[in-house]
């Protein structure tokens, strides 16, 4: 959707194994007939067939240690200096981006600010052409997607051109949280929607707290953070629709991020609420990690969405980049098939925000490859004249159906293009220090 270092998984070693099972003498020649043989009475054991000893296979290696980050030690300025002016054209410059990405995020910004209502929220299901379906109405979750794109770009509600709007954007939020930190605009706890919403509101809390330093943003931010710890499941380490589900890895994966996001701002995040994400991550993997699926239902497919999100969930949990199973994960995300081409049937923005992620966290080859194809596809696709400049359609082309992007709709994909034209400095990359 909306549908913006753990214990290292153990390998079980192989099973090894087979005697040498010794070749009996044969049967002394006799003279006297005997009686007919029946077949089927004969068992299996009676007739054993030597066979080579099975030549033992070397263990595989051990898996890279893996330490989990404490939230104090996470430097705010090294995460999200990028964003600053100062450092900005250069980390565009040094990762990949050019003048026509930083236009295209200019445009795209400019059509989402045109999107905001009076009171400062935005809306998903209608207020433009191809809007999302009235099922996935959602106005905390329009409203934290376009606000996440607003912050990435280093405007903040304390200075820049967009300051009164994610002013407006920041009070609304405010104004609909609930006692218990709950950040969803509607009632129905437990639609599809709520914890992708409340998650993503989360994010823009701690971001702009982290960034700022707003005083007035730190105890909704962390009411905000303690409705998630709460909602937890205790034993899985998921999440879902409700508090205690036993957890899908697409709800799981923004409620990790707005936890990242804690941790870079110095709020607090429990160990054990990062414990319990481990353990989650290691009922949906598959490969030792290197792939993941919707739920622990071994029945559910691998898939590239959900891969690209449990890996970049590994990182944040302290994988190390020469992790065999995040290498492998690397590999599979860079398949010819699930390269982010803008096709019909093949697009799908929800999966390549996360493996853009994962791939600008690993930089070298891996990275210049993805950054070649999806700034084309995102440069090419992107409505240049209108009232819809500065947008992406959301159905032309159809994109892949776990994209969900006609539900979402234009706001939904939008939002999603520019966060991913932003990641020449909306995040520093995890496993490389800026020069």
């Amino acid at each position: 959707m909306v549908m913006l270092r753990t214990p290292a998984v153990e390998i079980p070693p192989e099973i090894l194994g087979g005697w040498l099972t010794p070749r009996r003498a044969p049967p002394p020649k006799q003279t006297a007939p005997r009686e007919p043989i029946r077949i089927e009475s004969i068992a299996i054991a009676a007739t054993p067939v030597a066979k080579p000893a099975a030549k033992p296979k070397p263990a595989p290696p051990a898996p890279a240690p893996v330490v989990t980050r404490k939230p104090e030690e996470v430097d705010v300025q090294q995460t999200l200096a990028g964003r600053q002016p100062a450092s900005r054209e250069m980390l565009v410059k040094r990762f990949g981006g050019n003048e026509q990405t930083e236009k295209a995020v200019s445009l795209g910004l400019a059509w989402l600010v045109r999107q905001q209502k009076s009171d400062g929220h935005w809306e998903l299901h209608q207020g433009y052409p191809n809007a999302g379906s009235p099922s996935l109405k959602t106005s905390t979750g329009a409203t934290s997607l376009a606000m996440l794109a607003l912050l990435g770009a280093g405007h903040t509600h304390r200075e820049g051109p967009f300051q009164q709007n994610l002013q407006k954007g920041l009070t609304w939020l405010r104004r609909v949280q609930k006692p218990n930190g709950d950040l969803h605009d509607s009632a129905e706890l437990g639609r599809q929607t709520s914890f992708y919403a409340h998650g993503q509101a989360t994010i823009v809390l701690c971001e702009a707290f982290a960034i700022t330093r707003d005083p007035e943003l730190q105890e909704p931010a962390q009411r905000a953070l303690q409705f998630l710890y709460d909602s937890q499941h205790p034993v899985t380490g998921g999440w879902k629709y409700r508090p205690h589900s036993e957890g899908d890895l697409s709800v799981f994966g923004w409620q990790l991020m707005a936890i990242q996001s804690a941790r870079m701002a110095g709020l607090d995040v429990p160990q054990e609420v990062l414990d319990r994400a481990a353990r989650f991550l290691d009922q949906v993997a598959e490969s030792h990690g290197a792939r993941y699926r919707y739920e622990a239902n071994p029945e559910l497919p691998i898939t590239l969405a959900m891969t690209a999100e449990g890996l970049l969930c590994r990182q944040f949990l302290g994988w190390q980049p020469e992790h065999p199973a995040l290498r492998s994960g690397v590999e599979f995300l860079l398949q010819e098939k699930h390269l982010p081409r803008w096709s019909s049937g093949s697009r799908n923005v929800y999966a390549w925000y996360y493996a853009t992620q994962v791939l600008h966290n690993v930089q070298g080859p891996a990275w210049d490859a993805w950054n070649q194809v999806l700034r084309s596809s995102l440069l090419d696709s992107q409505v240049k004249r209108g009232p819809q400049s500065g947008s992406w359609h959301p159905t032309q082309p159809a994109g892949a159906p776990q994209e969900y992007a006609a539900a979402g709709g234009r706001l939904y994909v939008t939002s999603m293009c520019v966060l991913m034209l932003e990641v020449y400095y909306r995040h520093l990359p995890l496993y490389a220090a800026p020069e």
